[in-house]
């Protein structure tokens, strides 16, 4: 019996078997996703304005929204005008990004649940601000699964010689996969050039593609007029203090404190290869010490974060927490980067997708030190998804061999997985009780009351960030969202 699952394990219909279950779990996720603050602006009167003026619109009223991200816009007013479409765009993105990792850290069973353990693996941060948001979703979900598909079409390029359809493909991946967020925007075109300057005189025809159209999405979303006006939504600083000030205060810990998981696997995962390596004594003592420093750092510094709440922008009040213990923890979480990276040279010298790694995750880092507002954890995402697959291959190279961590990962996910589903279809179940009330919807009353796990609704579940009119419209007509046939009429200037 167990060979026969083994067999079921390694067989060609298991992983598209996997990935199909991966999109009706999101798809459901999706369903039962409370909407949250942006997602009123943009489904209401404001993204018909918008998308009738090309995302452009006075500063004083519109502000950070009017802004060159058009493809995010739009699949966050398409998203919010149909569930068929905010269910299928959400499954289809996140079973993408989860397809993409698992083929790009080689395709394997240890690899394939790594992939699966991706989202239980987030710091509240990200769930309230990406997993459980559809803003946060639409912007930053679906460019990172898109990069890295294009990363899967390279390495796929170097096993054999691809029809020059992949050209066309990799034209259209960079030409769309900008057009969500700015980061990740000038990110593609960075990663773009780092990869011609890999293979140099070997450049294909589809890595040409690729760059030209993420050439292309820059030049439409940087000639938008938002971004040649003052603007008091964006602002940047290159004041060297104030870069440091909000490191400190804020970025850091979405970056690297809050995220204690993939610390753990990392660390864990290095101090495992170091003692199976061939290296001398003293620099198995050196890198497992100091990995073992690492270690018990974060985990003393998890349990005094405890002391501390966060406020509903995942992070500590400046005034109360102690500034020394800030600093401190900035500067090891520096040092940590830089041991990151000296440990990649000491185990993968002259593997380019590691070090592509790593260096992704500064460029998208880089870029958001240099914002002074708005600043928020969502923007770190993908950094993180750059940072998960450096510990996936960390972990697959330590652990894989072990037999039952395997299974231990199985049961993770499907406990986690289960976890999640009903943490969100619980919220559901609680929410529609609280906004059924005639006295919230008819707007004679807001809500008193928070859902039970309040990270998964977006912005924290702030009570005052729940629509009567869109609540009023599901409780007396029983539709989650407005037909998306209103969505077309807008766009043919007939909306009714």
């Amino acid at each position: 019996m167990l060979n026969k699952i083994k067999l079921f394990f390694k067989g060609k219909l298991f992983a598209p078997l996997v990935f199909l279950l991966s999109f009706v779990y999101f798809a459901a996720f999706r369903y039962f996703m409370i909407p949250a603050g942006d997602d009123y602006f943009w489904g209401g009167a404001q993204g018909k304005y918008l998308i009738l003026h090309g995302f452009y619109g006075p500063q004083a009223t519109y502000g950070g929204s009017s802004n060159g991200r058009f493809l995010g816009n739009t699949l966050e007013i398409l998203s919010m005008h149909s569930i068929t479409i905010a269910t299928v765009s959400y499954g289809v993105f996140f079973t993408l990004l989860l397809w993409a990792m698992w083929r790009l850290a080689g395709k394997s069973i240890s690899s394939l649940l790594l992939s699966l353990a991706f989202i239980f693996t987030l710091q509240g941060a990200y769930i309230n601000n990406v997993l459980a948001w559809n803003a946060g979703f639409v912007n930053y979900v679906p460019p990172i699964a898109l990069i890295l598909t294009y990363l899967v079409i390279v390495e796929y390029g170097q096993k054999k010689d691809l029809h020059w359809t992949f050209a066309l493909l990799t034209l259209f991946i960079g030409s769309i996969a900008g057009l969500f967020t700015e980061t990740l925007n000038l990110g593609q075109v960075c990663l773009a050039v780092l990869v011609i300057l890999y293979f140099r005189k070997k450049t294909k025809l589809y890595h040409v593609t690729y760059f030209i159209g993420a050439l292309i999405s820059a030049a439409i979303m940087f000639l938008h007029p938002s971004y040649h006006e003052k603007s008091t939504y964006r602002l940047t600083t290159f004041d060297p203090a104030e870069i440091w000030r909000l490191y400190k205060i804020m970025t850091h810990y979405w970056l690297i404190s809050f995220n204690l998981v993939l610390l753990v696997a990392i660390l864990l995962a290095i101090i495992t290869l170091t003692l199976k390596s061939d290296f001398s004594k003293l620099q198995k003592t050196v890198t497992a010490g100091i990995s073992a420093l690492f270690l018990l750092y974060y985990a003393a510094i998890t349990v005094y974060f405890r002391k501390y709440p966060k406020d509903d922008m995942f992070t500590f009040n400046s005034a109360v927490f102690p500034n020394k213990v800030a600093v401190m923890d900035s500067a090891m979480s520096l040092l940590l980067i830089v041991f990151i990276g000296y440990c990649i040279f000491l185990f993968y010298k002259t593997d380019a997708k590691m070090w592509l790694y790593f260096l992704m995750t500064g460029i998208v880092s880089g870029q958001l030190l240099f914002v002074a507002s708005p600043v928020n954890s969502r923007g770190y995402f993908a950094a993180y998804v750059f940072m998960y697959l450096i510990a996936t291959r960390f972990v697959i190279d330590a652990f894989s061999k072990i037999k039952f961590v395997n299974w231990l990962l199985l049961i993770a996910v499907l406990f986690m997985g289960v976890s999640f589903q009903t943490m969100i279809y619980t919220n559901y179940q609680v929410n529609l009780e609280r906004v059924s009330d005639p006295q919230f919807y008819n707007g004679k009353a807001g809500l008193t009351k928070h859902v039970p796990y309040r990270q998964f609704v977006g912005t924290n579940d702030l009570l005052n960030q729940q629509n009567t009119t869109y609540w009023k419209h599901y409780v007396e007509e029983g539709n989650y969202h407005l037909p998306i046939k209103q969505v077309f009429d807008i766009l043919n200037h007939e909306s009714k």
